[in-house]
């Protein structure tokens, strides 16, 4: 029986089987055990199997309430003998490995869990409307089942036979598998569960060394730990102070109680994948969906599900608990995460990247796998999502997310389930892409040094939402910044947790773009200055950076980035045009540089600082024209700051290239780039130039041409809406 594990390869966390890397490439199929019935085979796994794939993966078949007993108040194991469909897929290909998609919760008002532990479940504000009941993210008695529905699946795995075909187990909670309730994604407040309440109350008796100390930080005489009340109120969570802040001195009571959410659900996350881990002798994988916090901007509007009157206008992510991501990445049970992949711009011209911060992923040593959910020209009409219109739309779009995938050390699964009989990539010319991709994957394992090549750092705050509105005026042109900007500078980047660089688990950029950084505290603003203040270091900085700490104060904004800015307090849209050419950063730039967002800030900020260079002015409420975008330099280290968000990948270039950061490309399109591989996914027909970090061979790894040899650039004509993945190297190519 195969053993597996996730261990540094090269400089990369990579999936071990019996001691020897693989890539990690998984066909999700929807045959069998989505619908009940007689097996049949399944064309589209025999075809994934000729492709090259042996991992695979299906939504578990029983779920907690099939197999939950409640005479006993425990689990039946002859509820999984479906999974004995497995050894039918063995037949089909003997090297098969599974991934179980595992749902941990009883739901609805059928469920017999639920009707006998009423009490346990999730209770939110009056206005919540069309909620089916779930367990409270706090239930011990809850968490203590799912354990056991755990290790009951999993000692039925091993008593018939069955642990030879599997991989691992994702743990699935919440609403979508994804951890996140439904209340976040319309904005109601929760949870006034009683275990939610007790669960507060102990975290809280952890966190103040004592009830004088609970009362003086609430500014509450009546407050004590073991209260049946503490949640706040709709109100308590929803209010602000300052238009899209919250002061930290009236609402550390919400500000508490969202961090002690996410700490719960990183617990829940670490315990159940302990008991998986436990369960199987740890050889198998666990690992869960988590950590959204670059993208959980969106709500139940935005998809168009659930409500006709779904919410579009808050974002999901201070209620959603995913900001305990720094929690499950210390976790040992936990090997790898995983989400779907961005819903920012998925079509032909976009780009494909990850929920989470994934170099902090990576740099915790664990895998991240990326649900491939491409909705292809072969879904149903209308599936929306950036489907794709023909078969070379679908080819450039499955090399797009390769080159991803390949240059950011990750692995994925492609999901097939665009109809109930599977075929999402069933053309001969895609499952070429595939074939060919699980070779280059291959072959890329073996290259010496498969380290992040950034030199550019965009730095998130998962804990930053804490502090603000949850209306979604500031996330939504952060998010969309991403998509559009940052990825088409054309130097490769790397997302990290605010969190790693406070506590010195990043390593040195010479480019840092902190995207949301709202909040920090004295000792983070002495620790931001030790790292940044050095080697001709180059921070950039958006909107208001610092502005909260045990206040709200420009002079905290001032303190960490060496600007002094000016407050406004008023609410409206932002945009900065570049009103100065004679820097070199802006020199280059086309004179119609704009960006910004109708989406109200407030308050507003512009530049009063004698001691910075203006570079662009922005225009704001009663059309008030003030310096927008400014620079500080010194002979140490160089502060920008951005009055709005959303910046052009023009200017981003021009900033990074300022701070010495090389370019491989500047032609606007998506670049994504490692210490082996370059990619391009195009927009406009052009000869690309490429300018490589040494000289080295050049060879296209889908046409197999060789472009260069010990060239410092290469040219390629590339076709628009197209994508090219180049190796450079001394090595034959992969």
């Amino acid at each position: 029986m195969s053993m597996f594990a996730v261990k540094d390869h090269h400089g990369a966390p990579t999936l071990f089987q019996d001691g020897a890397p693989v890539f990690t490439t998984i066909y999700l199929t929807v045959r069998n055990f989505r619908n009940p019935g007689e097996f049949q085979p399944d064309p589209h796994f025999e075809e994934f199997r000729d492709a090259g794939f042996h991992f695979y993966s299906i939504e578990l078949p029983t779920r907690f309430d099939d197999a939950y007993d409640p005479v006993t108040q425990s689990f039946k194991p002859e509820a999984f003998k479906r999974l004995d469909d497995l050894r039918c897929y063995a037949a089909l290909d003997p090297q098969c490995k599974f991934l179980l998609r595992v749902g941990i919760e009883p739901r609805g008002e059928d469920s017999a869990w639920i009707q006998q532990h009423r009490d346990q479940c999730e209770i939110l504000e009056a206005r919540a409307k069309g909620i089916y009941p779930t367990p409270s993210y706090a239930s011990t008695i809850w968490l203590n089942d799912a354990a056991e529905f755990i290790r009951t699946l999993i000692r039925y795995i091993y008593d018939n036979g069955l642990a030879q075909h599997i991989l691992g187990y994702l743990i699935c909670g919440g609403d979508s598998a994804e951890w996140v309730k439904v209340g976040p994604m319309e904005d109601w407040a929760g949870d006034y569960s009683l275990p939610m309440q007790q669960a507060f109350g102990k975290w809280l008796s952890n966190k103040y060394d004592s009830l004088d100390a609970l009362r003086a930080a609430w500014d509450d005489p009546q407050a004590a730990f073991d209260s049946l009340n503490l949640v706040p109120s709709p109100a308590e969570q929803n209010d602000t102070d300052l238009f899209l802040f919250k002061d930290p001195r009236k609402r550390r009571k919400a500000i508490d109680h969202f961090q002690c959410l996410a700490d719960i659900v990183a617990s829940d996350i670490s315990t159940l994948c302990g008991v998986a881990k436990e369960a199987c002798n740890r050889e198998h994988l666990a690992g869960a969906f988590y950590g959204y916090v670059q993208e959980i901007v969106w709500n139940n509007g935005f998809f168009g599900q659930r409500l006709e009157d779904a919410d579009v206008a808050h974002a999901a992510g201070a209620r959603s608990g995913h900001a305990g991501l720094k929690k499950v990445l210390a976790s040992p049970n936990v090997d790898f995460l995983s989400s779907p992949y961005s819903y920012g711009f998925r079509g032909v011209g976009g780009e494909g990247g990850f929920m989470s911060p994934q170099e902090s992923v990576r740099r915790a040593g664990k895998l991240w796998i990326s649900e491939e959910d491409t909705r292809t020209h072969l879904w149903p009409p209308d599936s929306f999502y950036g489907q794709t219109r023909n078969t070379s739309e679908t080819v450039a779009v499955l090399k797009r997310q390769m080159a991803n995938l390949i240059t950011h050390g990750a692995g994925a699964w492609w999901c097939d389930w665009g109809k109930p009989t599977g075929g999402a990539f069933a053309e001969p010319e895609l499952l070429a892409v595939f074939k060919r991709s699980l070779e280059i994957g291959r072959g890329a394992l073996a290259m010496p040094d498969r380290a992040s090549a950034a030199e550019v750092a965009i730095v998130i705050d998962a804990e930053s939402p804490f502090y603000r509105s949850t209306l979604n005026n500031f996330d939504n042109p952060s998010w969309r910044n991403h998509a559009w900007g940052i990825v088409r500078i054309g130097a490769p980047v790397d997302v990290i947790l605010l969190s790693d660089l406070l506590e010195g688990r990043a390593r040195d950029y010479k480019f840092y773009f902190f995207v949301n950084t709202v909040h920090f505290s004295q000792s983070d603003r002495e620790t931001i200055k030790q790292v940044l203040r050095r080697d001709r270091k180059m921070a950039l900085w958006v909107y208001a950076p610092g502005f909260v700490d045990h206040d709200l104060s420009v002079d905290h904004c001032a303190d960490l980035t060496g600007i002094q800015l000016r407050m406004t307090p008023k609410q409206w849209g932002a945009h900065i045009y570049i009103s100065n050419f004679d820097h070199p950063i802006t020199a280059p730039l086309p004179t119609a540089t704009v960006w910004g967002t109708e989406m109200r800030l407030g308050p507003l900020f512009t530049v009063a600082d004698s001691n910075t260079i203006t570079l662009g002015t922005v225009v704001i409420n009663q059309g008030r024209c003030e310096p927008g975008l400014a620079i500080r330099e010194t002979p140490d280290w160089t502060s920008v700051y951005s009055a709005a968000p959303n910046l052009p990948p023009t200017l981003l270039r021009e900033l990074v290239r300022y701070a010495g950061v090389h370019l491989y490309s500047e032609s606007d399109d998506v670049m994504y780039a490692d210490r082996n591989f370059i990619a391009l996914h195009t927009v406009r027909s052009a000869q690309k130039t490429i300018r490589l970090p040494h000289p080295a061979d050049v060879w296209e790894m889908y046409t197999h041409v060789k472009l260069g040899s010990n060239c410092a650039e290469f040219t390629d004509l590339v076709q628009s809406g197209d994508t090219r993945l180049y190796y450079y190297g001394s090595a034959a190519r992969p």
